[in-house]
Parts: C-alpha cells; sequence; structure tokens
C-alpha cells in the first residue's frame, strides 16, 4: 500500500518521523483528554494515506468525532468507571474537521468517493482545498464526484423532478443527501481553477450540463475580457474555437428547448461581439465569428439577424475597401449558400426578404413610393418585402459593382442559381456520348419501331445508364 503516498499527497505534509503503525496513534483516540485527541488526528492525518488500513477500523470513532460525539470504549478505565459514564467530551472544529479529513482519505482509499466527499465537505477549505490540492488524485475524485452529483441534481431542479431524481441505490441516495450549498461551492471553485488554467471548454460543459444559464453567461464574459485584456496579444482563434465548441455542445447535447435557446442567445451575443471587436481582432477571426453568428442565428430562427450579417458582409467594399473589403463580399454569398443548403426554403425567403435587392424592381418600387395614389394599401403585400427594405435604408449610395453583389446574393437565395450551378457541374462532368442516343432514336424511326414500347423501354434505360451519376 506504499504506491496509495503517490495517488493522495496531504495538503498538510508533515516532517516528523515516519511511523510503521498506527495502533498507538489510533489508541490516543479513546483518551479523554481533547488536546491528546487533536494531537493524534494530526499525526494520522500525516500518515493516513500508507496506513489507511489500520485506520479503517477505527472509521465510526473517526466519523463520532467528526460529528462532535464521543469514542464509544466498552472497557473500564484506571477509575473502574465506564466510558459511558462519562461526561460528554466537547471537541472544537478544528479537531472535528481534522477527523473528517482522516475519515475521508481513508473512505477514499476505500474506494467509496460519495462517503469520502461527505466528510470532505465537512473537514472544510483547510483539508480540502481544490486550488492548493491541484494534481492530488485525492482531490481531482472528489471534485469530479462533487460536480457529477451537482450536474444531476440542477438538472433535475430544471427539470422539475426535485427530489423524484432516480434512486438507483444506496450510493445514489447518499449522494442526494449532500449539502448541496457546500457542493455549489466546490463547483464554484472548480470554474475559478479552470479561468485560471484557461480551460473554459471544461467550465462550459459543467455549465451546460447544470443547466445554469448564469454561469454560461459568466464563462462567455470571462473568456471576452481575458481576451480583451492580453490586447494584440490575444489568441481569438483559441477564443472562437471555445465559441465553436459552446455552439455545437448547446446545439447537440442539451434537450431541453428553453435552456438550449437561451444557451444559443449566450452564444450568439458573445460572437457578436468578437465580430464588432476593435481593429486587434485579425480579419480572419471576424470572418469566423461571422460564419459561427450566421449559424448561431439561423438554429434560434431569426432571420432578420443573419441578413443583417449578410447584408454588412455584402457592404464590406463600401465601408472597407480594398482586399478585406471584397473577401466580406464573397463571405456573404457564400453564407448564402450555406443557408439554402440548410433545406429550411421558407426561412431562406425570410432572410431574402430582408435584404435589399439594389436592381430594377427596388427602383420601380422606391418610384412607386413617390407617387401618391390610392393603391398604398396593395404595397405592404409580397410578404412585407417593402417593409424590410426600408429596414435596410436602400437609399444607401453603392457602386455598380455593390449592387451586383446584392443581386447575385438573391439570386442564390431565391433565384435558383444553386440549381444552375449543380446542372452545369454535372453536365461539364458527364462523359457519355450524346450522338449514341441520337443514333438510336433515328434507327429506330427509320425502321418505324418508334412506337414500340418495349424498343422505347429499352432506349430509356440505355439513356439511364449513359448518363447515370451525371444528369
Amino acid at each position: 500500500m506504499a504506491s496509495s503516498s503517490l495517488l493522495a499527497t496531504p495538503l498538510h505534509p508533515s516532517n516528523t518521523t515516519p511511523v510503521a503503525t498506527a495502533s498507538g496513534l489510533l489508541a490516543l483516540l479513546s483518551e479523554s483528554d481533547p488536546s491528546l485527541v487533536s494531537h493524534a488526528l494530526s499525526r494520522l492525518l500525516s500518515v493516513v494515506d500508507t496506513l489507511w488500513h489500520e485506520v479503517a477500523e477505527c472509521l465510526p470513532d473517526l466519523e463520532a468525532i467528526a460529528e462532535g460525539g464521543d469514542v464509544a470504549d466498552d472497557v473500564m478505565d484506571d477509575d473502574g468507571v465506564a466510558a459511558a459514564s462519562r461526561p460528554s467530551i466537547a471537541y472544537d472544529l478544528p479537531t472535528r474537521q481534522t477527523a473528517a479529513a482522516v475519515a475521508s482519505r481513508v473512505f477514499f482509499h476505500l474506494e467509496e468517493p460519495v462517503q469520502a466527499l461527505r466528510l470532505a465537505l465537512e473537514s472544510g477549505e483547510e483539508h480540502f482545498d481544490i486550488r492548493r490540492g491541484k494534481g492530488s488524485m485525492y482531490v481531482e475524485r472528489l471534485v469530479n464526484a462533487a460536480v457529477e452529483t451537482y450536474v444531476t441534481r440542477r438538472a433535475a431542479e430544471w427539470e422539475g423532478r426535485g427530489a423524484a431524481v432516480s434512486r438507483g441505490g444506496e450510493e445514489e441516495d447518499e449522494a442526494m443527501a449532500l449539502d448541496m450549498d457546500k457542493l455549489a461551492r466546490v463547483v464554484h471553485l472548480m470554474f475559478e481553477r479552470c479561468y485560471e488554467d484557461g480551460t473554459y471548454n471544461h467550465a462550459l460543459g459543467v455549465a451546460f450540463e447544470a443547466r445554469e444559464a448564469g454561469k454560461v453567461d459568466e464563462i462567455l464574459n470571462r473568456l471576452l475580457a481575458d481576451a480583451s485584456a492580453a490586447g494584440a496579444g490575444a489568441d481569438y482563434d483559441a477564443v472562437l474555437d471555445t465559441l465553436s465548441y459552446a455552439l455545437d455542445a448547446a446545439s447537440t447535447l442539451i434537450p431541453s428547448k428553453a435552456f438550449r435557446t437561451k444557451s444559443l442567445e449566450l452564444i450568439a451575443s458573445a460572437l457578436d461581439r468578437v465580430w464588432n471587436a476593435t481593429a486587434a481582432v485579425l480579419a480572419a477571426a471576424k470572418r469566423h465569428a461571422a460564419c459561427k453568428l450566421v449559424h448561431c442565428r439561423q438554429l434560434l430562427g431569426d432571420d432578420r439577424g443573419v441578413a443583417d450579417v449578410i447584408v454588412r458582409l455584402l457592404d464590406a467594399p463600401r465601408l472597407q475597401g480594398g482586399e478585406a473589403g471584397d473577401d466580406g463580399a464573397l463571405l456573404g454569398l457564400q453564407l448564402c449558400f450555406d443557408i439554402v443548403d440548410s433545406g429550411d426554403r421558407a426561412f431562406v425567403a425570410k432572410v431574402a426578404g430582408h435584404i435589399p435587392k439594389c436592381g430594377d424592381e427596388e427602383e420601380g418600387t422606391q418610384q412607386s413610393r413617390s407617387q401618391p395614389s390610392s393603391s398604398q394599401e396593395g404595397t405592404n403585400g409580397a410578404d412585407g418585402a417593402g417593409d424590410n427594405h426600408d429596414n435596410h435604408s436602400d437609399d444607401v449610395p453603392r457602386t455598380p459593382e455593390q449592387k451586383i453583389h446584392f443581386q447575385n446574393s438573391h439570386r442564390v437565395l431565391t433565384g435558383g442559381f444553386t440549381s444552375e450551378l449543380s446542372l452545369s457541374f454535372l453536365y461539364k462532368h458527364s462523359n457519355a456520348d450524346r450522338f449514341i442516343m441520337t443514333h438510336l432514336k433515328k434507327a429506330l424511326e427509320e425502321r418505324g419501331m418508334g412506337r414500340n414500347s418495349l424498343l422505347h423501354h429499352c432506349a430509356v434505360c440505355a439513356h439511364g445508364y449513359l448518363n447515370a451519376g451525371t444528369t
């Protein structure tokens, strides 16, 4: 059992001479002098990781001290007075906490993490500090047990099951009996450690499973605040990787629709902040954020939000100019293709309704608005397209080249341009010889067999084989 010392190093190692057996220290637990008991517990704490098998025999005594009770002793003392008749011994808080810490480590070596966690929570932060105990298997195992129990109970509360949590056995019942406030304290300290280590993915995973929207918001704000504080040296690629993980986890792993929607809204807000950040964020990172933002808002069904992003990208040549502006416009068109590929035609039509056309139809619409007529009631038709154009200020001056980007976006979204591209691609990659079918049809007509159903069916099958995998 000597290897156990490598697995669970005490938070407060002792410099005293190591002992070969714990029998003498265990005997002191029955003493009536609290100072002797306190000394024995302190020494036991320093050797429990190597002598836990001996200390395990006195687990009831350790738990009794931790709870403020007396140690059971059926023997007579020197005065011939039974232990049961002795006055009750009042142990101070440090002594009780030390007893809980010793018992907790024994249960850890006995592979009973729930019992070990229960006593560790009673031992206080002096003996169970997840920051100072980083790297210790004892601390890490109990933190995992605390997080698992906390997540299970929080998820049950979110789903309205309350105390009706699955009770599959005695261990589950013991886990449900743990103090929720103390569990929350451990989990929140774990969040702080994640912030210090930069492991935001871990913190987000726990927050998602625990259904804590407030913690999700806190983690995302802390992530962006740390990146902003780093200034020009900030690694926004890592920030976007974390936001991408959050987006994927929220959209695929959260069963609750209400919490999923709330999480996606928080992620969209964080992505929008990265996209609209100062020049410290590289253009490539901003484009990546724009792609993820469109995806997130599409999952939320926010057609106007998706259209806002696309319009700003298509307007990039006017707002930024140069190569960066052209890249933004091309990205906007690519996002239009991605939205069409999603297959939600109703959503695509709504997005197109919010994007200015910048073409002949728009000019005619503006002229009809400028003429006073009694038919203005009809201008609100076409699913309110005119109102959507007003929201994007169609009178913004744009060059003909810039207007072409908006026209192409409508071709992609509602003009069937994707189908044209697909057919063109298939035609260009078709290796079928069209003259074979031409000669076959001509031969059938010359022989007067064009109306023969069998031969006609054979011609159709031959055409299908010729163009299999193309058009």
